[in-house]
């Protein structure tokens, strides 16, 4: 029993060992292929990829049971998967809005928005450390403190402000 625990054999090391070679040049070659979008954190299909992609490569690792060929497969049509949910962002904003989050005002011009921090579960504490990490050391100093979609905080000051036209995508707070 405790043998297995340790050492099954040298096939299943020298498994490993190839299929690990394997889909390490099939995953560089399909995400060279695929673009910098799918390394990126845009949005929950984002993440669920990034998860897939690491559960799909331990599996094929790991498991006797799968070939290089069925691994390959699944990252293939996760890959797949991901540039049509990509390519339909693109192509129609009514799929956008649905499957984006919206930045939200966390705070502006001089007030905090309760009803989004409510909603968005996060805390004055949670913004007044986001200024002090943009080494602001006063909220009078702050224009607008901004939840992205990709759940990052963006702090902007007063002085930064400008035309706001970078804010205009944000939901106004009520």
């Amino acid at each position: 029993m405790l043998e297995s625990f340790w050492f099954d054999n040298w096939n299943t090391v020298w498994r490993i060992i190839f299929m690990s070679i394997l889909i390490y040049v099939f995953l560089i070659i399909i995400l060279r292929v695929a673009g910098k979008r799918i390394l990126s954190q845009y949005n929950m299909f984002d993440v669920i990829i990034s998860v897939a992609y690491g559960s799909s490569i331990a599996t094929a690792l790991i498991s006797k049971s799968i070939s290089f060929t069925e691994g390959a497969l699944v990252l293939l049509m996760l890959t797949l998967l991901q540039f049509s949910v990509a390519l339909f962002e693109r192509k129609s904003p009514k799929f956008y809005s649905i499957i984006s989050a919206k930045p939200v005002y966390l705070y502006y011009d001089g007030e905090y928005c309760e009803d989004a921090m409510r909603k968005e579960r996060v805390v004055k504490s949670d913004v007044r450390q986001s200024v002090r990490q943009n080494g602001k050391g006063s909220m009078e100093d702050i224009e607008a403190v901004i939840l992205e979609g990709d759940g990052k905080i963006s702090v902007i000051s007063k002085s930064d402000a400008g035309s706001k036209d970078a804010m205009q995508d944000v939901k106004q707070p009520k």
